[in-house]
Parts: C-alpha cells; sequence; structure tokens
C-alpha cells in the first residue's frame, strides 16, 4: 500500500520534502496557508511599486549545494547568478574606500589572504590576529565545538586574541548575516560550524549568488509547477488548523475546509506554528517538550530597505558592499544591476536593496528615520551619488531562527516530537542556520527519515552533506551551466 503523506508549509523546506518523496512510493500532499509557495521568501507587494518586489535581499553562496539543487531540479538555473570567482567588497563608510577580499591561488584557508593582505578596512595587527582565530577554527574537534554552545562567538573571538577591529568589521558582519543575531549573543558552535563551511571548505564556497527576477516570480511558480509534475498535491490557502490523533498517533490534518488522512505528517512551518500545532490535550509529552524548547529558540526580525535612485550608486564592477561599522546600514546590493533585462519594469529608479538582519532594535523606528540612516551613509560614502526617489522599508517581524547561545540543544531531531510526526523545518538539529540552504536541507532530512522509516535502503546512511539522489549536480565551479555574475 502507497504511503499517505502530508507535508505541512509550502516554503523552501515544505517543498523540498515533497519534491525529494515525490515518485518514490509516497502519496504526497502539500499544504500551504497563504496563495503562494515560498514561504517567508515569497515577494511582498509595496505600495507605491507597480511590481511585487522581495522583501529583503535573498542572499546565498555556491556552497548551499542543496539549494542550487533544488534550483536545478525546477529548471531555474537562468533565474540564478553566481559569481565566478569569490569577491567580497567591504565599504568604509567615513572616507568611500573599498577593499576587496578576493580568492587567489593558494588552498583553503589561505585562498584569501593575499587579498586580507591588501585590505584597508583591517590594521596590520589585525590582520596577523584573524591568522590565530582561522587556526583555531581549522584545530577544534567536533566534540569541542559542540561544547561551545553556551559561549558566545565574541567571547571566543576575544579568546583567540581578536581585536575590537576585527570582530566589529569582519567577523560580526558575517555572523549577524548568517546565524541571524549579533556576535555577542551567538552561540560560538554554530559560528564555528558557520566559518568552518565558509573558509575551510571549498575555495569557491563563499561565491555569492542573486536572483535575476523576485522570487516569487523567479522560484515560486517553477516550483509549483514541477510540484505538479512530480504527482504532489499541493493546496494554497489552506493552513492547517490541527493534528488529528487516534489511539495516541497522528494519522491525519485538519484545515478549515477539509480533513486529509496521512500515515506520516511532516512539519515545516516556522516555530510558532509548530508550536501550536504539537501542543494540545491529546499531544504527547514528547510533542510538548519540543514545543516548549521551540519557543526557546525563538526568532529574529529582518528589515528590508529598498532605495532608488536616479542612477547606479555603487561604482561599476562592485555590485554590493559590506558597510564597515554600521549596525543598521549592513550592506548596500545594487538589486537593479542583479536583475535582467525585461525584469526591471515598474521600478520607480535604480534600486538599492540593504538587508538588516537581527534587525529587532530598529522594528519601532519610522521610515523617516530610517531613511536619515541611509541617506547619512549614502552622503559619506558616495556623495555624489544620484538623487534619491523613492524610499520603502519592509518589516518582517520574527522572520529568522535565530542562533543564539544554548541553542544547538534545542534543535529537536525530526523524530524527537512522535506520534507519526517529522520534524523538517530549518530549526531541526542539522547544524546550518536559517537560510535558504538551511531550509532546503531541513526538508530532505525529513525525506530521508520517512523513507528509511518504511525501508529504503538507499537513505539508511544518507547524510545531507550528500547529494540528495536522482537530482541535478550543484554548482561547482566547473560547471558551466550555471550563469556567472559579473
Amino acid at each position: 500500500m502507497q504511503t499517505r503523506v502530508v507535508v505541512i508549509g509550502g516554503g523552501v523546506a515544505g517543498c523540498s520534502s515533497a519534491l525529494a518523496l515525490a515518485g518514490r512510493g509516497v502519496s504526497v500532499t502539500l499544504l500551504e496557508a497563504s496563495q503562494r509557495l515560498g514561504g517567508r521568501y515569497s515577494s511582498v507587494d509595496v505600495d507605491g511599486i507597480g511590481r511585487q518586489i522581495d522583501s529583503t535581499q535573498n542572499v546565498f553562496f555556491r556552497n548551499f549545494e542543496r539549494f542550487l539543487q533544488l534550483i536545478a531540479t525546477c529548471g531555474l538555473r537562468d533565474s540564478v547568478k553566481l559569481q565566478y570567482s569569490t569577491s567580497l567588497p567591504f565599504l568604509e563608510v567615513e572616507n568611500g574606500r573599498i577593499s576587496n577580499i578576493e580568492s587567489g591561488t593558494l588552498s583553503p584557508p589561505n585562498h584569501l589572504s593575499a587579498s586580507f593582505l591588501k585590505a584597508n578596512f583591517l590594521g596590520l595587527g589585525d590582520k596577523i590576529s584573524m591568522q590565530k582565530a582561522v587556526q583555531a577554527i581549522q584545530s577544534t574537534t567536533e566534540e569541542k565545538r559542540q561544547e561551545l554552545d553556551d559561549l558566545s562567538f565574541q567571547e571566543w573571538l576575544e579568546i583567540n586574541g581578536q581585536s575590537e577591529r576585527a570582530i566589529l568589521r569582519f567577523w560580526n558582519p558575517i555572523s549577524k548575516l548568517a546565524l541571524n543575531v549579533d556576535s555577542s549573543k551567538s552561540s560560538a558552535a554554530s559560528a564555528i560550524f558557520l566559518f568552518r563551511k565558509a573558509l575551510l571548505g571549498k575555495a569557491n564556497a563563499l561565491d555569492v549568488g542573486c536572483f535575476t527576477n523576485d522570487f516569487s516570480s523567479a522560484v515560486s511558480s517553477s516550483l509549483r509547477r514541477t510540484l505538479a509534475a512530480s504527482g504532489v498535491e499541493v493546496h494554497l490557502s489552506s493552513s492547517a488548523t490541527s493534528l488529528f490523533r487516534e489511539a495516541g498517533v497522528v494519522t491525519g490534518v485538519k484545515t478549515r475546509e477539509a480533513f486529509f488522512a496521512a500515515d506520516r505528517v511532516i512539519i515545516c512551518t516556522p516555530i510558532a506554528e509548530t508550536a501550536r500545532l504539537l501542543t494540545g490535550s491529546s499531544a504527547s509529552i514528547k510533542s510538548h517538550e519540543v514545543a516548549e524548547n521551540l519557543a526557546k529558540l525563538g526568532n529574529t526580525s529582518q528589515i528590508g530597505i529598498h532605495a532608488f535612485h536616479e542612477g547606479p550608486i555603487l561604482p561599476e564592477g562592485i555590485p554590493f558592499v559590506t558597510c564597515c561599522d554600521e549596525p543598521m546600514i549592513q550592506m548596500l546590493f545594487d538589486r537593479s544591476g542583479e536583475l535582467d533585462d525585461g525584469n526591471r519594469d515598474g521600478l520607480p529608479g535604480h534600486w538599492i536593496c540593504t538587508p538588516v538582519s537581527h534587525a529587532d532594535d530598529y522594528l519601532h523606528w519610522d521610515d523617516e528615520l530610517i531613511q536619515t540612516e541611509y541617506e547619512r551613509v549614502i552622503g559619506s560614502a558616495f556623495p555624489n551619488s544620484p538623487a534619491l526617489l523613492e524610499f520603502h522599508v519592509v518589516r518582517k517581524n520574527r522572520s529568522s531562527t535565530s542562533m543564539t547561545t544554548g541553542s544547538q540543544r534545542l534543535r529537536p531531531s525530526p523524530i524527537d516530537a512522535g506520534q507519526g510526526v517529522i520534524l523538517g523545518g530549518d530549526w531541526i538539529d542539522i547544524e546550518w542556520p536559517s537560510s535558504l540552504e538551511g531550509e532546503t536541507r531541513a526538508g530532505l532530512v525529513a525525506a530521508a527519515t520517512l523513507l528509511r522509516e518504511i525501508g529504503a535502503s538507499e537513505f539508511e546512511d544518507w547524510h545531507h552533506d550528500e547529494k540528495w539522489p536522482d537530482w541535478p549536480n550543484p554548482a561547482f565551479e566547473e560547471d558551466y551551466n550555471w550563469r556567472i555574475w559579473k
């Protein structure tokens, strides 16, 4: 008899899980509460702009291998571009000087060393001390790394000789972007995992990628087509109101309109929604414990700043910058330059997008105050910049799982809730932080867990560091089927 699975949540995790199960002897139904697939990455309507835009900059890297497998599976290679080799520009706002951290000919972790030595945004002492931290990351055993979960990354950096400037200008911006929390609050264990993947893996791991259209136009519609072609039954605008339990086992999902019977239920929803589904009078103690831990894990907020100018702001050949010493205006992306010809229609000017990670302290700021801060940075760094035409702010409250100190022990395994429920949100224990890659891997781990339970031997030892079988290759540098972001 064919196994019936209901996947709750049509974000990247839920879609990944559903696609991975389709065609493997599993009948899959996908429930999504909103009108489109994509979850928190879906595009939004903004007053005054005649088209949908992404709520903030969606950042990914070449080492997002499972996510890029998903993109290829959906036939979306043309919708993304990747740097051919790593180039990370850092902007000193006070003088407009840009330092580029670029890949060289040495093997990791020394592939960035030559450009670091030339970089002006750090002093010689900062650079020498950074080598000590890289060596410490390289030499830390996995057992020791996991023991560092209760230590903040900033404390770990200070213990390992990092200067205040190196922390503020290099380590903290990357930590904030990737872990959704400042280094003073982020788990050292999570941060070391992150920098291992970025600095000690492949030389092209940090090649940055961009979307050539808004996420919903580029990805959501193709996800829907690919799911349908794979036999997945998709129900949009279908919010799961509760899990139906019989004799201590979940046997279905209720929505306002219908009941969906299931042999297993995979939950790929945000933390608050997941905790709600896992609790109730008929839920097990284990299920309640998972919900309590998820509530402790928590989220941080994001803000997307969208500024439209009469012309380009960043120098030619510089697609984005990380802003040194700026707590709010953390990065500037030339979003107009990322978009393909024909995908700029409806924009009121040349688009600069500024993603604000760990933005909880700024949610109460009004748009005028945020605009003043943005204009201060642009005016200081680029005093002859084209005039600002329009300015928009999108706030995303509690949107990203935050890897704070102690977070590792709170992340559940896929089977911790029991009762026939498999967990598949990006908050499960896969080490990866909340991101496009974290969501994809979480969904695949949930799918592999179910396939093991029903006896699929090829997934007995599968780990998410391995390719998902039958999906196309990820975007290795030698694969010329991926577009280059210049």
